[in-house]
């Protein structure tokens, strides 16, 4: 369930139909859960960022794993928008079991 929401800047180009296989490879995960939300910021006011990200992760996995998908993200997001690393702001939400609704139920891990 890595979920990943990510704010573009206006006239950040790049190819984020190539990002949820950039992110596995990068974070050595498979892609097969993974989503990702690409939204066109229409403006961006104080501290400018060319990419910001807000990425949901379950409670369930090692403190490891968490660090290898939050740094490949912020890897693949520079890649696919083709920015410097230090242009991508990322930050990532740990999710408790039971706190994730998916048809109609809720989901514990």
């Amino acid at each position: 369930m890595p979920i990943a929401n990510c704010i573009i800047t206006r006239g950040t180009v790049g190819r984020p139909d190539e990002l949820v296989n950039r992110w596995s490879a990068e974070s050595g995960v498979p892609d097969q859960h993974m989503t990702v939300n690409v939204i066109r910021s229409e403006q961006q006011l104080g501290n400018p960022y060319a990419v910001m990200a807000d990425l949901q992760l379950p409670s369930v996995w090692s403190d490891e794993k968490l660090s290898s998908l939050q740094t490949g993200l912020a890897r693949a997001l520079s890649v696919c928008f083709d920015v410097p690393i230090d242009q991508v702001h990322l930050v990532t939400h740990i999710i408790r079991s039971g706190m994730v609704v998916e048809n109609d139920r809720e989901v514990s891990w």
